[in-house]
């Protein structure tokens, strides 16, 4: 009796607990809501130095400048607008910010110092943004960004960079965006279905190109239709540089993958070859160019066996010896009636991927060969039906084996107790396959082992002026683009885009590639100053040296501090790591903080 009255006692005191907890719970609530607010807001220190990129590039004044805007009619300028959407992706919860949630990516920052002028993120709403957008359309989204992008190494008084790194990249949207007849025949950018770089064939998509220099720096972008080709845009863009530049075009290297080379975009390159140098492009020599113009170069290569020893050719090499060396070897060939330069690299350990190559279409040929002979045909044309797709499918492949039809005649007697007259026998014909041994076709594995071990970059570029190791060390700098597209495919960017107009996706994707300029400027700012230094600094994570830091590393080391302002003014800079602290003068140098453009 005494123990199921305890037991009663535990039962009843655990809910009584939890209530007395979750009422004194509700009373600090209450007590916290109560007290004053002290009217401390704060400023994540890695929006301070991108708005002071900013401002120091007069963003709000040249927008204010080129767009048409009342400022009677406007609640902010059309500059602060856009400064804020830019400053949006930068917002330290690295979380994507849609239009009509702006205000709340910024709660609890102060605008002040970062827009120049005393903003309640409250007050910020989608209208405000779908007019700057509906504005900056109307300017024009490419020459707006130019405007700018082209005055950042005057600004930031950093060496000139010379050669241009050109590609293409898909963004996925959610929406129909059906065209208006009239939209058919507008500049108005067509979401549509195309290749997708995301692999999303269920989604539209809108296609964006840019063109960066060697360091990353994002120049131009142009914002496309969903369908369009990279040989198209090529061609816009190569018109567009040499319209931008004028003869300076001459002395800047235009680098773009194989789609560059046409016929059409050859002929734009050679144009002013009358009045002066082609101009200077290195791209990769596709199999199908040129009458297969690649093999052709590389068997010859080949043959000759005259190898050139390059060495490494990586510009920053690890020192552990795992970049490959080159050898290689340079022809003058003309192509569509333009001379051009073919140089044939060879590097090492291609015995190492042909091995694995080889395996792998061994074994593919083997199962589907054990799938053709186990099959028993009822009749010969169905047999050599199956032999003519098989055959058909593996026409390509580096192996084969010799097959024989064969038939066996079998006969079937009558199934269940002879009758008084006996039914006669049925003779049963079936036919099959039998394979010999699998062989491998020698010259397909040595012109596999070409293709593995070797490539060819066509340029425009004469040797005297540019030898293969420098064009191979150029060509290989193309991911600083892709760099770039990695930036503007993470999920606070532009991963999936849903906005009614595609017109307002054009301005939308060009303010994202303003934050990607950003990007670029931080990494080169941070990447110059730490060669100057005399020894790397031990700053990175786990105090690592930070050698060459990616703009993602430096904004991780920069929103450590934050600045806490009262009432418009500044209080403090506190750092959230104690070992951080001592690091700010230095931090402050590394990405060129000037305090005197807030």
């Amino acid at each position: 009796m005494s123990r199921r009255h305890t037991s009663a006692s535990k039962r009843t005191a655990k809910p009584a607990q939890v209530t007395r907890t979750k009422q004194s719970f509700d009373d600090q609530l209450r007590r916290i809501s109560d007290e004053k607010d002290d009217n401390s807001l704060i400023i994540p220190f890695s929006l301070l130095v991108i708005a002071s990129y900013l401002n120091r590039l007069h963003f709000k004044e040249i927008i204010n400048e080129r767009l048409r805007w009342d400022p009677a009619q406007w609640k902010y300028s059309p500059g602060v607008l856009a400064q804020i959407m830019v400053l949006s992706v930068f917002v330290p919860s690295r979380k994507k910010v849609a239009l009509s949630r702006i205000h709340e990516a910024f709660a609890g920052i102060d605008l002040t110092y970062l827009v120049g002028e005393k903003i309640d993120p409250e007050t910020l709403n989608d209208d405000l943004f779908g007019q700057l957008l509906d504005r900056m359309y109307e300017y024009g989204c490419s020459t707006l960004y130019r405007s700018i992008s082209l005055t950042v190494r005057t600004t930031f008084d950093l060496p000139q960079n010379y050669f241009l790194h050109s590609d293409t990249t898909s963004h996925v949207l959610t929406g129909e965006y059906e065209c208006s007849q009239s939209q058919e025949i507008s500049t108005v950018i067509k979401p549509t279905y195309g290749v997708s770089k995301e692999k999303r064939a269920d989604l539209k998509q809108i296609m964006s190109g840019s063109v960066t220099d060697g360091d990353g720096l994002v120049l131009f972008c142009h914002i496309l239709d969903g369908n369009t080709a990279d040989c198209e845009y090529n061609n816009l863009m190569i018109s567009t540089l040499q319209s931008v530049y004028g003869d300076e075009f001459g002395e800047y290297t235009y680098i773009a993958d194989c789609k560059v080379l046409t016929e059409k975009n050859l002929k734009l390159i050679y144009k002013g070859v009358k009045s002066g140098n082609p101009v200077k492009i290195i791209s990769c020599l596709p199999d199908n160019f040129g009458g297969k113009l690649s093999e052709k170069m590389r068997k010859i290569a080949y043959l000759e066996n005259n190898w050139e020893t390059l060495g490494v050719c990586c510009q920053y090499p690890s020192g552990n010896n795992s970049e490959p060396e080159y050898w290689s070897r340079t022809y003058q060939k003309d192509v569509f009636g333009h001379p051009m330069w073919v140089h044939v690299y060879r590097k090492k350990e291609a015995e190492k991927h042909l091995e694995r190559y080889l395996n792998d279409e061994r074994r593919k040929f083997e199962t589907d060969l054990d799938v053709l002979t186990s099959k028993v045909f009822m009749c010969e044309p169905d047999a050599r039906t199956e032999l003519e797709n098989f055959i058909k499918k593996h026409k390509k492949s580096i192996f084969s084996a010799e097959l024989s039809l064969g038939s066996t005649t079998k006969e079937k007697r009558p199934v269940g107790r002879p009758s008084k007259i006996p039914k006669p026998s049925v003779i049963e014909t079936t036919w099959s396959f039998s394979a010999g041994e699998i062989r491998g076709d020698e010259e397909k594995i040595e012109r596999k082992r070409r293709k593995i071990d070797s490539f060819c970059l066509l340029t425009s570029i004469s040797p005297e002026e540019m030898n293969s190791r420098e064009v191979l060390l150029n060509y290989k700098r193309q991911n600083v683009v892709e760099s770039m597209f990695s930036l503007l495919k993470e999920p606070l960017l532009a991963s999936t885009i849903f906005l009614e107009k595609p017109e307002r996706i054009e301005v939308l994707m060009t303010i994202l590639y303003f934050s990607v300029l950003m990007h670029g400027i931080l990494q080169l700012i941070t990447r110059n100053r730490i060669e100057k230094l005399p020894k790397v600094p031990k700053i990175g994570p786990e105090n690592r040296p930070l050698l060459r830091p990616k703009s993602g590393t430096v904004l991780n080391i920069l929103e450590n501090f934050e600045i806490v302002t009262v009432d418009g003014v500044l209080k403090k800079i506190r750092s959230k790591q104690k070992k951080r602290s001592k690091q700010l003068d230095l931090i402050m140098y590394l990405v060129d903080f000037d305090p005197a453009v807030i």
